[in-house]
């Protein structure tokens, strides 16, 4: 018992070392799922959250490395923070809240309404805030927006419920093994 703790300890440290091959699949995976559905103008796009999200990744897969006696278990992505458990997290910050909320999806269809078309400061941001379509149509005329502005992009967007346990961790385990085996021939 006592070697294979050790085994499972250095298993353990070899996974610590590797996290970040995880984080690079996972945020491979946030730019082809979900930055191509950004608009340029949303002061509150995803990509400007991209190193936030980044950091996020990487502490919460390395707090939650857990030993069992058959292996290693890795979880990713803490819940609350982002807003998928019970409760938001106070210590959520707007950038982990954004992406959270379009990994569980949006419903709706939106209008993004920006400072350029009011004129001042608007939203959390000061750049833009989003305005539901039938009310964006009941105001365009009377403030002289664009009656026929698209879509904000992430309207009706489905989610990805599959964001972290769909990433691809061929690599991860590739260079986890390698360093293991090297690990144990020492």
């Amino acid at each position: 018992m006592y070697k294979n703790k050790n085994l499972m300890l250095i298993l353990k440290q070899v996974v610590e070392q590797e996290i970040d091959l995880i984080v690079q699949s996972l945020m491979e995976r946030f730019d082809e799922e979900i930055v191509p559905y950004e608009d340029e103008e949303d002061p509150a796009r995803p990509s400007l959250c991209k190193e936030e999200f980044k950091i996020f990744l990487k502490r919460s897969l390395k707090q939650n490395i857990k030993i069992k006696e058959d292996g290693i278990e890795i979880e990713a992505g803490d819940k609350e923070s982002l807003g998928l458990g019970e409760a938001l997290s106070k210590e959520t910050t707007d950038c982990i809240k954004i992406i959270g909320t379009i990994l569980q999806g949006i419903s709706g269809n939106y209008i993004l309404v920006t400072s350029d078309m009011t004129g001042g400061p608007e939203g959390r941001f000061g750049g833009a805030f989003l305005l539901p379509l039938d009310e964006y149509k009941r105001e365009a005329y009377r403030k002289g927006w664009d009656p026929d502005k698209p879509l904000w992009k992430f309207s009706n967007f489905q989610g990805i419920p599959d964001f972290f346990s769909g990433a691809n961790l061929d690599v991860f385990m590739k260079a986890v093994i390698k360093k293991f085996g090297e690990e144990l021939k020492r």
